[in-house]
């Protein structure tokens, strides 16, 4: 199934999910969170440079950590949807 068949098919998806099938978990919940104030403080005007230059390295770090966390969290559901 390709990426967007599986995007049309959670889209038209019934409301009521089976546990275990929440596209996001508390995990990724606390990841984007957790991406909330380095984001902030790369973008703030206020900031240094060398201020910025950290938020946005932890900021990069953690939406990879969330991109992966999502990404492996997605194939479980297919593996359990197929079988």
């Amino acid at each position: 199934m390709t990426d967007l068949q599986c995007c049309q098919q959670a889209a038209t998806a019934p409301a009521g999910l089976e546990k275990g099938d929440a596209l996001l978990i508390p995990r990724h919940l606390e990841l984007i969170r957790a991406a909330q104030q380095p984001l902030y403080r790369a973008t703030a005007l206020h900031s240094s440079a060398d201020e910025r230059d950290a938020a946005l390295a932890a900021w990069t770090a953690t939406a990879e950590r969330l991109a992966v966390a999502l990404v492996s969290h997605l194939e479980v559901i297919e593996e359990v949807a197929h079988g």
